[in-house]
């Protein structure tokens, strides 16, 4: 793996988001397109885990997004960030703070 400088790191905009909707990506196994509030606006974003999760484990969670990525069209949708997560046993286990904290929250 390649390291990178810390002031590339500072680049990167982490944040809180409150996940507001969750829908499955017509014609994908692996997508959801999630509305999420990050505090100043909303976003749709689109993440690769319908395989482990569904609505009613997603709707009201907070979790981590980077908010600055380029945008990037997927199965149609376009998608202003990426929520974070790990895998742990073949599961995909979306990170999330702590405890609650306001969307929008910048992680440091």
């Amino acid at each position: 793996m390649e390291n990178i400088s810390f002031e590339e790191f500072k680049k990167i905009d982490l944040r809180i988001a409150k996940i507001l909707s969750v829908e499955k990506v017509e014609d994908s196994n692996k997508l959801l397109k999630i509305e999420v509030d990050v505090g100043e606006e909303r976003r749709t974003v689109v993440s690769g885990v319908a395989e482990f999760y569904n609505e009613e484990d997603l709707i009201s969670k907070e979790v981590i997004i980077v908010l600055n990525l380029e945008p990037k069209v997927i199965f149609g949708i376009e998608s202003h960030g990426m929520l974070l997560f790990t895998k742990k046993e073949g599961r995909a286990i979306i990170l999330k703070p702590g405890e609650e904290v306001d969307p929008g929250s910048i992680i440091s």
